[in-house]
């Protein structure tokens, strides 16, 4: 019992504290940077929302009096992600009683490349797969046992899970077989406790139109008064605040369409390119060894329990497809709970190829699976160190201060998504920019509202160039690139 205790608590509290110490102390660039901005002022983040996730981050930055709020919202993700790596451990557990091998297979699954930069930063797949993890493990717990709790928490956690991110709902298929047979013989109340349990945390979406009604009717979004141009990020990203703008809003993905993205799903001669792709992530995560040992594993689980199998690969493969047929930037984000699996499954291969190796010495079989577990996460640890070092010194501020360095106070300044989200950060969580404005746009998209806008501020680009001739574009700076646009009878410059 200590043995287990002991594992279990290890299995968390090493990714954990590693989680933690590579967490960047400042402000990031991109999605992250949006997070640790909206996650603080509680307003509206990028399609689809997160809203388990922002309500997360809000508890965590206002709750806990150190570090910066970047490295506060940061702390949801690195919670997050050392649960999912728990749940590798407890899932070992649950199907081949060996807690130590399980041990080194949530530190193998935490200290991959995708699962320690995703939880050392704010990152919403990285909650959203703490929540699936738990649901998978405790599903499989209650096919075992039949309580009651344990099917309550699968639904409460897979709820969990879509309130943080709609991609959990590809996992759907493969949760539903994991049902069978055993929900055959459950109650009738017990099912809609469940069905209930599951649906309450969806009510969170009504965060959405109702924060970005709030934000409009209180101007409280410093935007508002340059008119909807450029008013996207932060405070009311998509304006969801009706019905068909919260389904326009919900609706849209990495490229405009979730509809899209499932159509493009079911192209199934686009599969063989996304199997040679997959094959190639997975490679880089876990190497090949890992990757052989992982197909020993599926093989050896479906020959003892097929349905199962069947259940657990659906659930944990299903995003796949849509990662990488779909997702242009970040790709690997939605491979998260496929690498969880990989890493349950070389748990799964080592302890039953040992166990056959050594049919007589259990003690010897049990030895030499643990014995390769750890060299399997030790290579993890050595492989990915210096990239996850490097992340951790790779913040925004520098480029932030080097634009407040070459921009006036009142300046208004467009920068297209990576750019704007620092600057947001900045200018609504430190209220460090002083009077400027960061207005959210790709450089010839609010054209139309340049004319008006340079009556009473100046107004410049962040790290892009002007190609139209209505304006006049005069470069003043570089690294980052700082383009001023004046009318073209205007005269002077910086």
């Amino acid at each position: 019992m200590r043995v287990r205790t002991a594992a279990a608590v290890a299995a968390f509290l090493i990714p954990f504290a590693v989680y933690i110490a590579s967490i960047a102390p400042d402000v990031g660039y991109w999605d992250t940077a949006d997070l640790q901005t909206v996650s603080y002022i509680f307003g509206i983040a990028h399609a689809t929302g997160f809203p388990a996730f922002i309500f997360a981050g809000w508890l965590f930055s206002h709750a806990i009096p150190f570090g910066t709020v970047a490295w506060r919202v940061g702390l949801v993700s690195a919670v997050a992600m050392a649960a999912a790596a728990y749940f590798v451990y407890a899932t070992v557990v649950e199907l081949e009683e060996k807690p130590v091998v399980g041990t080194f297979a949530a530190m193998f699954f935490a200290f991959g490349e995708v699962a320690w930069t995703r939880g050392s930063r704010a990152e919403a797949h990285a909650l959203e797969l703490g929540f699936a993890s738990f649901a998978v493990w405790s599903l499989l717990r209650w096919r075992r046992t039949g309580r009651k709790n344990a099917l309550y928490g699968t639904a409460l956690a897979y709820g969990l899970a879509l309130a943080t991110h709609p991609v959990a709902i590809l996992m759907a298929p493969g949760l539903v077989l994991l049902l069978f047979p055993r929900i055959v013989e459950t109650s009738r109340r017990t099912i809609a406790a469940a069905v209930l349990c599951a649906i309450l945390p969806g009510l969170l979406y009504l965060y959405l139109p109702l924060r970005s009604a709030y934000v409009t009717e209180h101007r409280i979004d410093p935007m508002l008064a340059l008119g909807t141009c450029g008013r996207e990020a932060f405070w009311d990203f998509g304006h969801p605040a009706t019905l068909g703008g919260l389904v326009r809003y919900l609706g849209a993905g990495e490229q405009g369409s979730a509809r899209s993205g499932l159509r493009e799903m079911l192209s199934l001669d686009r599969y063989p390119g996304v199997i040679t792709q997959f094959l190639d992530l997975a490679h880089s995560e876990y190497g090949a060894i890992a990757l052989l040992l992982a197909a020993l594993g599926l093989f050896l689980l479906e020959r003892k329990n097929s349905f199962l199998t069947l259940g657990l690969f659906l659930a944990c493969m299903a995003s796949v497809p849509f990662g990488l047929v779909f997702v242009e930037a970040d790709p690997a984000r939605y491979l998260l709970t496929a690498f969880w699996f990989i890493a349950i499954l070389v748990a799964v291969g080592v302890g039953r190829a040992t166990a056959a190796l050594f049919p007589r010495r259990e003690d010897l079989g049990t030895f030499v699976a643990i014995a390769v577990m750890c060299a399997l996460a030790g290579s993890r640890v050595v492989v990915n160190y210096q990239s996850i070092e490097r992340q951790h010194g790779f913040t925004a501020r520098v480029f932030v201060n080097r634009v407040l360095a070459g921009t006036p106070d009142n300046a208004l300044l467009v920068a297209n998504w990576p750019f704007a989200t620092p600057l947001g950060y900045v200018e609504n969580v430190e209220h460090g920019l002083g009077h400027r404005l960061v207005i959210t746009a790709q450089a010839t998209a609010c054209k139309g509202s340049y004319a008006e806008w340079l009556k009473s501020r100046p107004l410049f680009l962040v790290n892009t160039t002007y190609p139209d001739t209505d304006f006049r574009a005069i470069v003043v700076a570089h690294d980052p690139t700082l383009v001023r646009i004046e009318s073209k009878d205007a005269r002077g410059s910086l």
